[in-house]
């Protein structure tokens, strides 16, 4: 899911604006009708469709997408905006974080999650997205009274986060079926495979390796016993072939 690239920007150029950035030097000029910095900001109304369809939509990006978006009204005389999609809705999650310039507020960050079907039974999925808009909207929104029209413009950033719990289910899996696998060839209490999956549960190894990924372990496992090395049993033996020192806690 890769955004569009424009010809404009020059090789190797990365787009990974602060909060303040965003504020002040995209949403404030996009507010105010002066050009961004660099036009990779589409104008589009993101609710008119669900999120996976709005990265080939944006100008640029890989794994995160923005977009400059008007934000309508839930009810013609409220405040409330509408968060309704195409099959879904965004529904807001956590606090609102407050953006500071130079020690002046200048705007506000709101975190929303993205649910299918219908609330209050929708499903929540993957897809986040963090609206940012100006401090003064809401003492302007007054402007629009009478019309459906909320802010004429928020910045919108969308992602779709990593299930990190499936991923970790997933190498769990993955390191069992090696120790079944590899159970009928070599004693139990010489398995290499089992001593690690005895001493990743176990909170101090666990802190030792913190800095490793579960996958990569799993696979200098598989090469020590590919090597015939099966008879490593103690846990300092173990530390010191992944370099790392023992713990004490």
């Amino acid at each position: 899911m890769v955004g569009k690239i424009s010809s404009d920007l020059p090789p190797g150029f990365r787009f990974h604006p602060t909060d303040e950035e965003l504020i002040m030097y995209y949403l404030r000029y996009q507010a105010t009708s002066r050009p961004c910095p660099v036009s990779i900001i589409p104008e589009i109304d993101v609710y008119k469709f669900d999120p996976w369809e709005l990265p080939e939509k944006a100008e640029f990006g890989e794994n995160e997408w923005y977009f400059f978006t008007p934000r309508d009204r839930k009810y013609p005389n409220g405040v409330r905006p509408n968060r309704a999609a195409v099959s879904g809705y965004w529904k807001a999650t956590g606090t609102d974080k407050a953006i500071y310039s130079a020690s002046k507020y200048v705007g506000v960050k709101k975190a929303l999650v993205f649910y299918k079907g219908k609330p209050p039974k929708g499903v929540k999925t993957d897809w986040i997205m963090h609206e940012y808009r100006l401090s003064e909207s809401k003492s302007q929104t007054t402007k629009h009274s009478g019309s459906m029209r909320l802010d004429d413009w928020v910045l919108c950033r969308i992602y779709k986060k990593k299930n990190l719990g499936k991923t970790m289910e997933m190498m769990k899996v993955e390191g069992e079926e090696d120790v079944v696998e590899s159970h009928h060839q070599i004693d139990a209490t010489g398995s290499l495979e089992l001593v690690f999956l005895n001493l990743w549960y176990k909170t101090p190894f666990r802190k030792c390796v913190s800095t490793l990924n579960v996958l990569d372990l799993l696979r200098i496992l598989k090469l020590l016993r590919l090597t015939g090395n099966t008879e490593v049993t103690e846990k300092t033996e173990l530390l010191k072939l992944l370099r790392f020192p023992e713990s004490h806690d």
